[in-house]
């Protein structure tokens, strides 16, 4: 009989080679993730700065790199926001996050295949997160997703959201120039 992986599993296991880190996803596929290069991580740097900067305990706390249970898998956005209320609602311990996050960020790396990309927003929405952000260093652009649709904002725009409530900045400032 084939043993499903759990997330908690992943926590146990130890790491893949050059690196990277395991996500699982919803259909149970052990997933190596990471080795992400110097865009990506300015950005994911940047975002993560600029959502730190705006935290609220009394709205939410802002995640870097953390592992949320998404569904039956486990993934670990580039930057999340959980509201209080949905913190609140969980009993803490020192397992993997047991919820999914309210706000999920993943920098898209060159390299990922656009059908990675897509399931995880997928997985993401279904798992109750309300807005995914998928961050693309290369042009420089943000897709903001929801299960209504999308929006891409640029540079010259400017990114705020209900879900972060008061927090605005300038797209532009999230990349690398």
């Amino acid at each position: 009989m084939k043993r499903t992986l759990t997330p908690a599993d992943l926590l146990t296991m130890g790491r893949p080679p050059n690196g990277k880190h395991y996500e699982l996803s919803g259909s149970g596929e052990l997933i190596a993730a990471g080795n992400a290069g110097k865009k990506h991580e300015l950005t994911k740097s940047r975002t993560a700065s600029a959502l730190f900067k705006w935290e609220r305990p009394e709205v939410g706390v802002v995640f870097s790199e953390t592992m949320f249970s998404v569904g039956e898998g486990a993934r670990i956005p580039d930057v999340a926001f959980v509201s209080k209320a949905r913190m609140d609602a969980h009993p803490e311990d020192d397992g993997p996050i047991s919820f999914a996050p309210n706000l999920a960020i993943e920098v898209v790396s060159d390299s990922e295949p656009a059908e990675d990309a897509e399931l995880k927003v997928r997985e993401y929405l279904a798992a109750g997160v309300e807005e995914v952000w998928q961050m693309y260093p290369k042009g420089r652009f943000v897709r903001v997703r929801t299960s209504d649709g999308y929006r891409d904002l640029y540079p010259s725009d400017a990114i705020s959201t209900p879900v972060l409530p008061g927090f605005n900045t300038p797209v532009g400032d999230l990349f690398p120039a």
